[in-house]
């Protein structure tokens, strides 16, 4: 349902928006969101994080209204969104902040329901948008997601589904994308702005903070947004230090309501192995990435950390090992990205060769048309190329064994598989000798802490 008219037309919401580098995409998010702001009072305050390819010029001259923050660095999504909340929150007449992605569309009528939801629910804190994809706008990327029970992992809801109509009826979750979200001015004041992560589990821990206070948080249908969301992005080792460390750190706050403690011990065991897998099999910056992370959290270090040291692998084909493969079954189950940009690097120079890819990789490819591969449950192909994670039987069954490591194909002897599983089974055994005093430190480390907002001290 829809908010009337008069809501709108009394609210004073103050849109935040952090960009970096996102000039291409501004002409379109900015446009959207003033057009939903037109009918309220209020405006758009851009948070820009040092960007340097003109997005603060183009805005000036494009967008005169739209109120710019210089933060004269970059603070990354979570401390963009922090500054802008709290310059937000000095303008008294504000009443509700709305945090949104530069890479986003907001569609018409979006911000009518999330006020709507908020003004008809008194311990609603915040309510966020159905989002969808960018360019297939009926597919759903999420609304929400829940924090799940037993490993405190993130169930999106309704992701990879078809659109919900409207007259959906807003649902309950546990956290929600910092894409498209409007907070209630009083929760925001309560509970702080988002914690030092600097990118990603900023707005997760934010909604778990907010309902441990007793806030509630709501995914909205009839409020839409597109996104220009990339399920294709390869495994890049910077990013992975910070997806790695901040999580272990939300766990050791936050326990899920079955694993409990142990969700952060679980988790930890995890990272140890692959911090020895990557160490042993020489995937250097993954294996420092990795590392990082881990002591990072362990001493209870947060925010921003140079990680310059840290490079991307490129793909290096050797065309010798494809030579005579027209058919390959790839088997890359670390990351869909990694999977489609090998496949496109190998259709430019064999532009006939036809992929397979395993069934149990058909969640990765949820957002993804794959024209050239097949989802396939049994498939005994003379070729397979694997990663770093695969299954057994695809290299078993398979005359020619090729596999990707740091961008490059090479081929794979049994001698080379026998080696690898060694390797897993060792680094399995060290994991479990390293964990438990790893968790001990972790535990000791967090023992106090209630939330990461260092803006404001939770107790």
């Amino acid at each position: 349902m829809s908010a009337p008219t008069s809501l709108l037309s009394e609210a004073y919401i103050i849109a935040i928006m952090v960009n970096w580098n996102g000039k291409a995409y501004l002409q379109a998010s900015i446009s959207s969101v003033l057009t939903e702001l037109a009918c309220c009072g209020g405006g758009l305050l851009l948070v820009d994080n040092a960007s340097t390819d003109g997005s603060v010029d183009f805005v000036r001259r494009n967008f005169p209204n739209v109120t710019i923050l210089q933060t004269g660095v970059n603070l990354g999504g979570a401390g963009g969104f922090s500054a802008g909340m709290q310059a937000a929150l000095q303008c008294k007449k504000c009443e509700f902040i709305w945090l949104l992605d530069n890479d986003i569309v907001v569609e018409s009528n979006a911000l009518a329901p999330l006020l709507y939801n908020l003004a008809t629910n008194p311990n609603a804190g915040a309510a966020g948008s159905q989002i969808c994809l960018y360019n297939k706008p009926d597919t759903i990327q999420e609304i929400g997601a829940q924090f799940t029970h037993w490993l405190g992992g993130l169930q999106q809801c309704f992701s990879g589904q078809q659109r919900l109509p409207p007259t959906e009826p807003a649902f309950e979750v546990d956290y929600l994308a910092a894409c498209s979200i409007l907070i209630r001015r009083n929760c925001l004041e309560q509970i702080g702005v988002f914690g030092d992560f600097f990118i990603f589990y900023d707005d997760v821990e934010w909604g778990l903070r907010a309902k441990q206070a007793g806030w509630s948080l709501w995914g909205v249908p009839a409020s839409v947004i597109r996104h220009q969301y990339s399920a294709t992005k390869p495994i890049i080792p910077w990013r992975e230090y910070y997806r790695k460390r901040n999580r272990l750190a939300l766990l050791a706050v936050y326990s899920p309501r079955r694993g409990g403690i142990f969700a952060s011990l679980i988790y930890l065991f995890y990272l140890n192995y692959n911090i020895y897998f990557h160490k042993w099999h020489c995937y250097q910056d993954l294996y420092h990435a990795y590392l990082w992370a881990r002591d990072d959290a362990l001493l209870g270090k947060m925010g921003k950390r140079d990680l310059s040291g840290l490079s991307s692998a490129t793909v290096k084909i050797n065309l010798e090992c494809l030579a005579d493969s027209d058919e390959i079954l790839l088997d890359i189950g670390e990351s869909p990205g990694e999977a489609l940009i090998l496949m496109k690097t190998i259709l430019q120079s064999k532009p006939n060769t036809t992929f397979y890819l395993p069934e149990y990789l058909s969640h990765y490819f949820r957002f993804v048309d794959i024209p050239a591969a097949y989802l396939v449950k049994n498939k005994n192909c003379s070729t397979v190329i694997i990663g770093q994670k695969y299954h057994l039987k695809s290299a078993i069954f398979s005359a020619k064994v090729i596999g990707y490591k740091n961008g490059s194909l090479i081929n794979m002897s049994k001698l080379d598989l026998v080696n690898d599983f060694v390797i897993r089974f060792i680094a399995l055994l060290a994991s479990l000798a390293n964990t438990p005093s790893h968790w001990l430190t972790l535990r000791r480390i967090f023992k106090k802490t209630t939330c990461f907002n260092k803006y404001k001290i939770c107790v």
